[in-house]
């Protein structure tokens, strides 16, 4: 892979990476806030700050690995190293997806247990979803 043909790719990885964490982090201030005395009031804060650390680190893998390829010539190849970073980094993105879409679902707990049905399923369907729509990007 040459810099020229990535750098976009990492830029926008990163953006969307970041926007994610920042989704996930507000979720987890509004999660605090909960009141209920549910199990369901502990765990889906937990699983929403997972999600923002997990999309943290592909923010920064992203970053810095468009920061290395802006820095080598146009058709300068990408270090070994840097190109070996990006299954894990990937991993990290759909884990981080994973845990955002468990704190959604874990959320309708907290009211009752027929909105956390509903938004158990809703949230599964949509994971099903995202992961459809993302592994054939996730290369």
């Amino acid at each position: 892979m040459t810099a020229s043909s990535v750098i976009e790719y990492y830029r926008q990885f990163a953006f969307v990476s970041s926007v994610l964490a920042a989704f996930a982090f507000s979720f987890y201030g509004v999660l605090l806030s909960a009141s209920a005395q549910h199990r369901a009031t502990n765990l889906a804060p937990l699983l929403a700050v997972m999600a923002s650390i997990a999309l943290l680190l592909v923010t920064l893998g992203m970053t810095f690995a468009a920061a290395i390829a802006a820095s080598l010539p146009n058709n300068g190849k990408m270090p070994s190293s840097i190109l070996a970073q990006q299954t894990p980094l990937y991993f990290c993105f759909l884990v981080g997806i994973a845990l955002l879409f468990g704190a959604f679902g874990l959320r309708g707990w907290i009211r009752s247990p027929s909105l956390g049905i509903a938004t158990t399923v809703i949230a599964a369907l949509g994971l099903v979803g995202a992961i459809a729509v993302l592994i054939p990007y996730l290369h």
